[in-house]
């Protein structure tokens, strides 16, 4: 694997020294990314600072411990995904999670991805498959769990 750093692993000036485990919804480093497109009591939305594409957005709840606010975020990026295609904005969109630094989590505060969906917008065999940090490709026979069936 490349010693390259992915961008969002890498913090500009602004940002270097902000904790990556925030503690509450406030010190977490989307704040100092932009300002929320959506704020509700329990939960905002954000533009990701590096999208995957166009459109990218986080839908964070604000409390971390209550695993009924990140099932709410992904009700409501359901609901809004559902309603930009009714709209005709979008044709499908990916919603997911990255947990803990393995998944490709670096900012350890719950929240759910949010990708918008066009025709031919990302190339290649995994081009549905966006939501991986680093995308796999399972057919690729060093990709397989059992190596030496194969």
């Amino acid at each position: 694997m490349s010693s390259e750093k992915w961008p969002w692993e890498v913090y500009s000036d602004e940002t270097k020294h902000h904790n990556k485990y925030p503690k509450e919804y406030k010190d977490a480093v989307w704040w100092l990314n932009s300002k929320p497109i959506k704020d509700e009591p329990q939960y905002s939305v954000f533009m990701d600072k590096y999208p995957a594409v166009e459109g990218h957005r986080l839908y964070i709840p604000k409390t971390n411990d209550a695993p009924g606010m990140i099932g709410l975020c992904f009700q409501e990026a359901y609901r809004d995904g559902m309603e930009m295609i009714k709209e005709g904005k979008i044709e499908g969109f990916n919603m997911g999670m990255n947990i803990n630094e393995v998944a490709g989590q670096s900012i350890f505060w719950p929240h759910v991805h949010f990708l918008p969906r066009h025709k031919n917008d990302i190339k290649g065999r995994n081009a549905g498959m966006r939501m991986a940090v680093h995308t796999i490709d399972p057919y690729n026979p060093d990709n397989q769990i059992d190596k030496k069936s194969k």
